[in-house]
């Protein structure tokens, strides 16, 4: 008998598979082999150099100032309307002055954290600087000013390095600094809600502003390293200075020159990172980002934003002298006329007070200001 069609079908089928088991066998029991490595490392170093070359043509479209190049005046000149010198201080007093529970209380705050971490100048230290400045210091008016004023900066900056501090040393700096960080955070998160209209309490600055504290001890970090210059720069005038070597008129000229230009430079850095310590303070900004966008916020007004930090720094200092000079004579009366009570840490206690305003008044002024660079019309150059 012949075959039908559809058995030749099905013995073909089986013999078709019977193929495969065989083929599959045989490919399994032979050895396989490796397949050869992808260079995958190439494309992502072509994909990072797209990156930074997309970022850098950006950052060049931002700022038009190139490196030994000299801009011409009609293409990096935006006009920056802002309130006058003495106008803007009396904004900030104001809003300090209708807000004074706030803010006062935050300072109170902070005052009461530093003493009870005994982050304050100790008494026996700013003794034994008194004594030794009326020591050798000269006699008569001119002498006594002299002498109130060296104890006047002596505790000025040990207050502000943390030097005369007690009892915890390096460990107790750290704490002064996240004290200071903190009251930074909770006086813009206050001035924030008071510019929307709200009406905070001091603890909803306090339980609520603490989140960026760690992105603003980056950038307090680089701070320090924008000010390395000016340092050793200061360091290499003042060995120089003892070593007799700007004795000459010529070389200290030009040594004065050069300290002053890498001490502008700095300056020329910190500029950016202040505006950068306010924006850190929104919701989800990183501390590169906030750098990137203080950095294109101060483009071509660098030098209207230095006079104005600058006259910041001539109100503290005139708020330091105010408030510290009376206190050290003060002191001084008291211990002449009743020794019995010289224990007492008048003059630390006031520095330690004066140091917390400083931090709430500069936040305040810093913020303010920035406010106004933002809102005004005139896009950067």
């Amino acid at each position: 008998m012949t075959n039908t069609p559809k058995k030749r079908s099905e013995s073909k089928r089986k013999r078709t598979t019977k193929a495969q088991a065989a083929n599959s066998i045989v490919s399994a029991a032979a050895p396989k082999e490796t397949p050869k490595p992808k260079r995958r490392w190439r494309g992502r170093l072509r994909t990072g150099w797209q990156r930074l070359n997309q970022r850098r043509k950006q950052f060049l479209q931002r700022r038009i100032h190139r490196s030994f190049r000299l801009t011409r005046r009609r293409d990096y000149y935006q006009p920056l309307r802002l309130p006058g010198y003495w106008a803007l201080t009396v904004q900030v007093w104001q809003l300090l002055w209708h807000h004074k529970r706030l803010f006062i209380g935050l300072s109170l705050i902070s005052i009461a954290l530093a003493l009870l971490l005994s982050s304050t100048m100790s008494q026996e230290i700013y003794l034994q600087l008194s004594d030794t400045v009326k020591e050798f210091g000269d006699e008569g008016l001119v002498g006594a000013a002299g002498g109130t004023f060296s104890i006047f900066w002596g505790v000025v900056t040990s207050q502000l390095t943390g030097n005369g501090a007690t009892t915890l040393g390096s460990s107790q700096q750290v704490i002064s600094l996240i004290i200071g960080l903190f009251a930074w955070l909770s006086t813009v998160w206050l001035a924030r809600a008071i510019m929307l209209g709200k009406r905070p309490k001091i603890r909803d600055g306090l339980y609520n502003s603490g989140g960026p504290v760690l992105a603003l001890l980056v950038l307090v970090f680089v701070v320090l390293l924008q000010l390395v210059p000016a340092a050793v720069a200061l360091i290499l005038y003042s060995a120089a200075d003892g070593s007799g070597l700007l004795d000459q008129t010529v070389m200290l000229m030009l040594a004065g020159g050069a300290t002053l230009l890498v001490c502008m430079l700095s300056l020329y850095w910190v500029i950016s990172t202040l505006f950068a310590m306010v924006i850190i303070t929104l919701p989800g900004m990183y501390p590169l980002e906030a750098l990137r966008l203080a950095g294109d916020i101060v483009t071509g007004r660098r030098l209207r934003i230095l006079l104005r930090s600058a006259w910041l720094v001539v109100l503290l200092l005139l708020i330091w002298l105010v408030l510290l000079v009376p206190t050290i004579i003060l002191e001084g009366l008291i211990r002449s006329s009743l020794p019995d009570l010289a224990w007492l840490p008048i003059v630390p206690v006031v520095a330690l007070s004066i140091t917390s305003f400083s931090v709430v008044f500069s936040a305040l002024y810093i913020y303010l200001f920035y406010r106004k660079v933002v809102d005004d019309d005139a896009a950067p150059a």
